[in-house]
């Protein structure tokens, strides 16, 4: 079986780790930077459920946007520098997003069950298009309930190497 190593050539496995975890942390901060992207939609009708949509319309059009200035920026943070970068606290970054992702995963299943009545809501132009805009925010809550994951294994991988579960701040280095 051939070791993990193989796969970052010519650097170590940690350095090639953290740099993959800095990518995440990066795709982390564009997602919950998306939200704001919440506030940009009106709703078409009245009541909580043309509100709900309009926010999750919103979301999506926001991470469209945040996610891929954050993961150039992710780029160009993990590049190698001199010195050891301050990581920021896998913990509370990854709790954030989790219960975000899960948030926005149930607000998502709402919106295509009220969607999916018969008759079509008042106010909804194209239901099926809605449908599939509720459906992708629901994918989108799903991702960032695994980036919440993959942020808090790493926060409790590294902490353990380090012998204490809480971030401190010899862990918030790299090395």
């Amino acid at each position: 079986m051939q070791s993990i190593s193989c796969l970052w050539p010519q650097r170590g496995v940690s350095s090639g780790i953290l740099s993959d975890v800095t990518l995440i942390r990066a795709v982390a901060i564009g997602f919950l930077a998306g939200g704001a992207g919440a506030l940009i939609f009106d709703p078409r009708g009245e009541g909580p459920d043309h509100l709900r949509l309009a926010l999750l319309m919103g979301l999506l059009v926001g991470q469209f946007l945040t996610v891929p200035v954050s993961l150039v920026g992710g780029i160009v943070w993990a590049r190698p520098r001199k010195g050891k970068p301050i990581r920021p606290y896998d913990f509370s970054m990854g709790s954030l997003l989790m219960a975000l992702g899960v948030l926005v995963v149930t607000q998502a299943q709402a919106a295509v069950t009220w969607l999916s009545t018969d008759p079509t809501p008042g106010g909804v132009g194209d239901p099926d298009g809605e449908t599939s805009i509720a459906g992708l925010a629901g994918l989108s809550g799903c991702l960032m309930v695994l980036v919440g994951l993959a942020l808090l294994a790493n926060g409790v991988w590294t902490s353990t190497r380090t012998g204490d579960l809480r971030p401190t701040m010899e862990a918030s280095y790299n090395g």
